[in-house]
């Protein structure tokens, strides 16, 4: 018979996946867990693919200690659960705890600003970033970690360029993360006075025509993403003059230059357009900062923002196409809290429509998902996140640095193409050899799991469930022919199975 090839080959992995194509592969619907998984276990399993980033034996365990209910009031309640595991694990990039102020000082464009400098400002996002990857693979506090994703995507800025190097690390830190499970019109306030987003949505720019100069004037991108992408969603019965009433309202809304050592909100009254402003037929009176403050209350408790907001909550946990009756529960949960996000979410995960075997497995894991679930699964030890959040980049979601105004995409359709599968397919072997530098990956001996519990045991110890038929006999087979056991491991992490959350 002849031998399994022992060096990593893409065909290899795609072959012995199920002889699916690369495509084919993640089309199929999942089939049920092995007979022997209790309903019980499966709900667990579920839950933690979906509110962590990735199921991990020791989460099942002690989800089963204390009750699916009891696990879910723990995770919306963060603020409870101290981690100083991950604390320490933070402390290796300084950039996290800086003001924008520190930032600009520690991080100087040129080194001769500051010699004793840590490091030029590409550093600052490097940094964020990697601690993004080592929250998503070792947060006791995960479903904060999703969320926090989550919500970033849905406020994106873009950070490589310009001021946002200096201001993303406060906008993920004081804006996005204290308010994912907190009320929604608090989040909301928090991004509209963020450097960040003023800055890139335009806003801070825009100002009464010639109050800075002869081409100043109103600019209506951050007005219109604030509608739209933010609050009521497309085609929610705003007009264009409604936008351009809420731009009018938010003129005067701006941030400090780096000149003056910092980059902090502030208003600036002799560039803000006066007057009343009517939008969707309600007056706002004039009175400065405070009228686009009540835009954004009465934007958080529009019925029509109750629905949106939960579409896209359902759509991440639930499916890329959300079940209606789920969608409209969840909107009557979200008014009747008056936008309260942790009893949001905490509804979602405990519907029975979530546990619907029908929602199972059905959703293609972004790359940030993929790779913090690899490393979940394998008990990795992140020391440094650089090299793993590359990893991410490489498969198609460099963090912080979508460029269009609606983040990257939750949806499948929007990740798989022929190219993006063979990048996953090569990130499956870097799991399963432990190739990914400054993570250690010692705790894994694959070859005693398979000794012990054989091609199929192996698949439940990453996977946390039976293989499929498909799966188990790839495996078979891809054994019989000689493949060792990191590309039996691989073969595993390359499965529908695993892609699939």
């Amino acid at each position: 018979m002849k031998a399994f090839p022992q060096t990593f080959g893409t065909r290899e992995i795609a072959k012995w996946v199920g002889h699916l194509s690369l495509l084919g592969l993640f089309l199929l619907a999942p089939a049920a867990a092995g007979s022997t998984e209790t309903e019980e276990d499966g709900r667990i399993r579920h839950l933690l693919q979906r509110a962590t980033f990735g199921f991990a034996p020791g989460d099942a365990q002690e989800v089963r200690r204390i009750g699916i209910h009891q696990w879910i009031g723990e995770q919306v309640a963060p603020d409870s659960i101290t981690d100083p595991a991950l604390d320490l694990k933070l402390g290796v990039y300084p950039a996290l705890s800086m003001s924008s102020a520190e930032l600009l000082l520690n991080y100087p464009q040129q080194n001769r600003d500051n010699p004793q400098g840590i490091g030029p400002p590409g550093r600052i996002l490097n940094e964020l970033r990697s601690a993004q990857l080592t929250r998503a693979v070792h947060a006791k506090a995960q479903l904060r970690e999703v969320l926090t994703d989550f919500w970033f995507n849905h406020f994106n800025v873009y950070a490589p360029t310009g001021p946002s190097r200096y201001t993303i690390v406060p906008y993920l830190r004081d804006a996005i993360r204290p308010h994912v499970l907190g009320r929604f019109e608090d989040l909301l306030r928090a991004t509209a006075t963020s450097p960040a987003m003023l800055y890139y949505l335009d806003n801070a720019a825009s100002s009464a025509p010639g109050t800075r100069g002869k081409n100043s004037g109103i600019n209506e991108n951050y007005a219109r993403e604030l509608l739209e992408l933010h609050t009521l969603g497309v085609d929610s019965g705003y007009t264009q003059e409604d936008i351009i009433e809420v731009a009018r309202a938010f003129t005067g809304w701006t941030f400090t230059p780096a000149r003056l050592g910092a980059y902090e909100f502030f208003f600036r009254p002799r560039t803000h357009v006066e007057g009343d402003k009517i939008i969707m037929e309600e007056t706002i009176p004039s009175g400065g900062q405070s009228e686009g403050e009540q835009i954004l209350t009465m934007l958080a408790r529009h019925p029509n923002t109750a629905e949106f907001l939960a579409t896209k909550l359902v759509q991440r946990f639930v499916a890329d196409d959300p079940p209606p009756e789920l969608v409209a529960r969840t909107r009557d949960v979200y008014l009747a809290t008056d936008g309260n996000l942790a009893w949001v979410v905490a509804f979602i995960l405990s519907d029975e429509t979530f546990y619907d075997p029908a929602f199972r497995g059905n959703k293609v894991k972004t790359p940030l998902e993929l790779v913090a679930s690899g490393l979940r699964a394998t008990g990795a030890d992140v020391i440094v996140g650089s090299p793993a959040n590359r990893s991410v980049g490489v498969l198609g979601q460099a963090m912080m640095a979508a460029a269009p105004p609606t983040g990257w995409p939750e949806r499948a359709d929007e990740f798989l193409s022929s190219g993006s599968m063979v990048a996953r397919f090569e990130h499956a072997y870097a799991i399963a050899t432990g190739t990914i530098p400054n993570i250690e990956f010692s705790a894994v001996k694959w070859q005693e799991i398979i000794d012990f519990i054989g091609t199929d045991g192996l698949a439940v110890y990453i996977l946390g469930r039976w293989p499929t038929e498909s799966t188990s006999a790839a495996l078979r087979n891809a054994a019989e022919q000689g493949a060792n056991a990191p590309l039996l491991a691989a073969l595993v992490f390359a499965s529908p199975e695993f892609q699939m959350q």
